[in-house]
């Protein structure tokens, strides 16, 4: 079974069944199971033995009939709740407990253990006795806060002294207003509270969580439910599997959302944007070798491939060093030499199968200026539909190494999905892909070589299974003539149409497991496998080990953060470096994927070939 990572989360998410399970078993693994595949880190029960709970009296207040009566329904017997419990921890979600008296416990024997926590209840924040025999377990324990005066809650501090209790800021109305949440107590806890802090929601509005977790709580804890408007006491203070999903999503980005206290960089879909809609200088008119460049021979464009309002202000006045044909754009070398490649960086290049990305239009200057012998065809959807067929192969030189990356887009709104729910888009999609396995089949029978052809099936439509499933099929029907499609290891978040949009699938370490279970093979983007490091905290070389026999082709580049895509080698975070070294040893083509490495007569390729060739050839 894929297991959760749950346990070492920063923010964890606890869905509290509750007594929503109405009493039946069923019920509450259900909710278990809508918990877990929710994402949240842990589930909860509350249990209270009646003999011990209410005096023998029949003159009951009107509250405590209507209470003592929804607890003897959802009444569950301890041995349900510990196969409750062994069902979560298959998942590897933690399981907790609310118990209302010391004897309560007693029910679960030594059973008790296999609670990974323990909740006090805010009526029983003064059961000291209580809350001192649950720490005595050595795990933690949870105390809600409500119903109660501040000198109440100091008392319960002075009489616990220091250990594994985690308060809780809670409200016990039920629901609880937004107007009334007084989430301001949390930081008023914080000059009380040196530890962890948490937050008991019953909340009418879940949203509230999201402010309780900017406000700085380490865990949250709310009911789950199927049917908010269902007959029983906590569900309309309860959230949906839907809402709980929301909430584990922004509790586990949080330290990304709450991230930036540091001098601003744009990302890479930011500058995708820079580059699609801002604008840059070209010439208007041919200018000569040693010609004075002004102002008026220039023209202010889209897209800003070349220099811009700042940049240009160094060299206006100065003589290019090269003749400009008019419409070319205005980059550094214009004004400046060329950056020298170093034969020696060729020659590591070549030596551990180092490849360029090109289109059909530049092959065969690039192969001119790089003379490498490995190259990879990124194609647009355009040249796809318009290009690829007329394409003559006799421009290659058929010694050369070839491969194909598929186009993430089938057009200008629509990504690349053979499984989509538009029936358009995904005949669209599988088109494409049989066009360019047409294209690699000729390319394959040109040069008596393999011709790798990448795709990033980036879209999720159901479930993981499901997903790998499909696409196995999808890709061992097209690999045909011993063309092999890979699928492309993905980064946690990418830049699509501009926007930034995090993806679900072939980014993490469960993707791992379906890729081997079902035989995948794949291409490993080493910048993409850091950056989901970055998010996920995985080991990357383990998982690079995990993968080798699935690996048959590789980008490289190096990157920062969780969003910096496409740097150049040695600038990226340093813990890279490894992953970069140990990927560099795998027998098959690497295709260099720096930041726009072709603009500017290739600078960004010369000077990562040269860095790779200085930093790694140790």
């Amino acid at each position: 079974m894929i297991k959760n990572k749950n346990n070492s989360k920063a923010i964890k998410i606890i869905a509290e069944i509750g007594i929503n399970h109405n009493g039946e078993y069923l019920d509450a693994k259900k909710l278990i199971a809508a918990a877990i595949k929710s994402g949240v880190s842990g589930i909860k029960f509350q249990y209270r033995n009646l003999k011990n709970a209410y005096k023998k009296n029949k003159n009951n207040e009107i509250g405590d009939e209507i209470i003592k009566e929804e607890i003897k329904r959802n009444y569950l017997l301890p041995d349900e709740i510990i196969k409750l419990c062994e069902y979560a921890h298959e998942s590897n979600v933690e399981v907790g407990i609310s118990f209302f008296n010391v004897e309560d416990i007693n029910d679960f024997e030594s059973k008790v253990d296999i609670f990974n926590f323990f909740k006090v209840p805010s009526v029983e924040l003064t059961n000291h006795e209580l809350i001192k025999k649950l720490g005595g377990h050595g795990k933690p324990v949870y105390i809600s806060l409500g119903c109660h005066y501040e000198s109440e809650i100091e008392n319960m501090y002075r009489a616990l002294g220091d250990g594994t209790w985690i308060p809780m800021h809670c409200i016990s109305n039920y629901p609880v207003a937004m107007q009334n949440a007084k989430l301001g107590y949390i930081e008023y806890l914080k000059t009380k509270w040196v530890g962890k802090i948490g937050y008991s929601s019953h909340d009418y509005n879940w949203e509230m969580c999201l402010i309780a977790i900017a406000m700085g709580v380490s865990v949250v804890e709310r009911h789950i439910t199927f049917d908010k408007n269902a007959k029983g006491l906590d569900h309309s203070t309860s959230s949906t599997p839907d809402e709980f999903k929301k909430l584990v999503d922004f509790a586990d980005s949080y330290s990304f959302i709450a991230s930036g206290n540091f001098p601003r960089t744009p990302n890479q879909g930011e500058l995708l944007n820079l580059q699609n809609l801002g604008r840059s200088y070209y010439a208007k008119v041919d200018i000569d070798v040693e010609e004075e460049i002004t102002l008026d021979k220039l023209e202010f464009r889209s897209p800003r491939v070349g220099l811009g309002r700042q940049e240009i202000t160094e060299f206006i006045n100065k003589k290019s060093i090269i003749k400009i044909d008019a419409g070319s754009v205005i980059n550094r070398t214009v004004f400046e030499n060329k950056l020298k490649l170093e034969l020696s960086s060729i020659e590591y290049a070549k030596n551990n199968k180092i490849s360029l990305p090109v289109r059909l239009h530049d092959i065969t200057s690039i192969k001119r200026h790089f003379q490498l012998n490995s190259y990879e065809f990124h194609l647009s959807f355009g040249e796809v539909n318009n290009s690829l067929v007329e394409f003559d192969l006799m421009n290659l030189d058929k010694n050369d190494s070839y491969s194909i990356h598929i186009p993430d887009y089938i057009n200008s709104n629509q990504l690349m999905d053979p499984f989509s729910k538009v029936e358009e888009q995904a005949k669209k999609s599988k088109d494409m892909i049989e066009k360019i396995n047409l294209f690699a089949t000729k390319l394959q029978s040109y040069t008596g070589k393999s011709v790798p052809v990448v795709g990033s099936f980036s879209v999720l439509n159901t479930n993981k299974d499901d997903f790998y499933y499909k696409h196995k099929e999808l890709l061992d029907k097209h690999s045909r003539n011993n063309v092999q499609i890979l699928m492309q290891w993905l980064p946690p978040i990418a830049w699509y149409f501009g926007g930034s949009i995090k993806l679900n699938i072939l980014n993490d370490l469960d993707d791992a497991l379906f890729i081997e279970k079902y035989e995948i093979p794949i291409c490993m983007d080493v910048c993409h496998l850091c950056m989901g490091n970055s998010l996920f905290n995985f080991d990357t070389i383990s998982l690079l080990k995990k993968l080798k026999s699935n690996i048959k082709h590789m980008h490289i580049a190096d990157s920062i953060g969780v969003d910096g895509e496409g740097i150049q080698f040695g600038k990226g975070d340093r813990k890279n470096h490894n992953t970069i070294e140990y990927a560099l040893n795998f027998n098959c083509l690497k295709v260099i994927e720096v930041w726009q490495g072709h603009l500017d007569n290739g600078a960004g390729f010369i000077n990562a070939l040269n860095n790779l060739e200085l930093i790694y050839n140790v």
